[in-house]
């Protein structure tokens, strides 16, 4: 089955906002498990300014992410490959890893900043984005 031309859009605008955050771990946190793996190594960017070093140091990679998984779940469930439990479980996954990091079980830091990130990207898509939204109807 052929895509059509706005789905092919959502899948590369995800694949490049992913991008983005990738290199942007490259600039700022090289010293990331990703690059021990592949054997890239760099010295990290340094921004004086607190705000703006906190911002792409700790969350723009988390935002990215969580955009490009929320494309990839309004895509899907817009061609119907996924259903309500799908969407959910999608869109739970930032959570669910936030929550594997709090118990050790993969590594990283969790944060509430983070699981507020992930609130905020998510709420904003199903804001414009309603076929994320699951709805439910009732017999009468």
């Amino acid at each position: 089955m052929r895509l059509s031309f706005k789905y092919q859009f959502i899948f590369s605008l995800s694949l490049l906002i992913l991008s983005v955050g990738v290199i942007n771990y490259l600039l700022f946190q090289p010293g990331i498990i990703l690059f021990k793996w592949i054997r890239i190594g760099a010295g990290p960017l340094v921004i004086k300014n607190n705000s703006a070093r906190l911002f792409f140091t700790g969350y723009f990679s988390d935002i990215t992410w969580c955009i490009s998984l929320c494309l990839i779940s309004f895509a899907l469930a817009e061609l119907k490959y996924i259903k309500a439990s799908g969407k959910t479980l999608l869109l739970t996954l930032p959570f669910i890893t936030e929550i594997l990091q709090y118990l050790g079980i993969v590594k990283g830091t969790f944060d509430w900043y983070d699981i507020l990130t992930y609130v905020v990207v998510i709420a904003l898509f199903v804001l414009f984005y309603p076929g994320l939204k699951t709805t439910v109807y009732e017999k009468i």
